[in-house]
């Protein structure tokens, strides 16, 4: 079996691959932010990247000079913890954003009440699975040809057969996270497919 550190999909290397834009690009997406003064969603369906463009957003509003704020929330969690809007509330301007990640696991009444408690934030960016709560920002997608690519960075040349990469993405139906863990595992349980990395290496 193929050691963990040596799997070309292993966990480090695939976080390592940053948000790959198809319509957009960082000036252009910046710009829309600004004009829905900093209140707005990223949508994308799961493994189509939201919580990585989330993470590189941060970045860049840290960049511009705000104070960027992180919250996450999923199926495991789906409440937050008091004491962040409590540490947060009197200390908020509008030189402070949060990015809250998994908004819609929060019911509606309890989407009001943070809303309301941090009113005072000089702007909040969400994401969610489906459009609403605050205006659309961009739209994450997924596509074969994405995969292909993203696939080709961590795995390069790659010698998966295109059809593998085609059943794959069409059987996780475009969730590229659980796509690349599967072939996390396939990697790991079959040695060819980590056969020209080693090579290259000069192993």
């Amino acid at each position: 079996m193929l050691r963990a550190r040596d799997n070309p999909f292993a966990v480090e290397r695939v976080l390592r691959l940053r948000y790959q834009f198809c319509n957009n690009d960082w000036s252009s997406l910046l710009q829309r932010l600004q004009s829905l003064n900093y209140l707005a969603t990223i949508v994308g369906p799961k493994g189509s990247g939201k919580t990585t463009l989330l993470e590189d957003l941060a970045e860049r509003l840290k960049a511009r000079g705000f104070r960027v704020h992180r919250l996450f929330l999923n199926e495991q969690s789906r409440a937050y913890p008091t004491h962040f809007v409590q540490n947060l509330r009197d200390s908020l301007g509008e030189h402070d954003i949060i990015l809250f990640d998994g908004c819609e696991q929060l019911s509606l009444p309890a989407w009001w009440r943070f809303r309301w408690e941090t009113r005072r934030a000089g702007g909040m960016i969400i994401t969610k699975h489906r459009a609403g709560r605050l205006p659309t920002l961009i739209e994450c997608r997924t596509t074969r040809e994405l995969f292909i690519e993203l696939v080709g960075r961590l795995h390069e040349p790659t010698t998966l057969a295109p059809d593998t990469l085609d059943r794959l993405f069409q059987k996780h139906h475009g969730n590229l996270r659980d796509a690349i863990r599967e072939l996390y595992d396939l990697a790991a349980h079959e040695p060819g497919c980590s056969r020209t990395r080693e090579s290259s290496d000069g192993r």
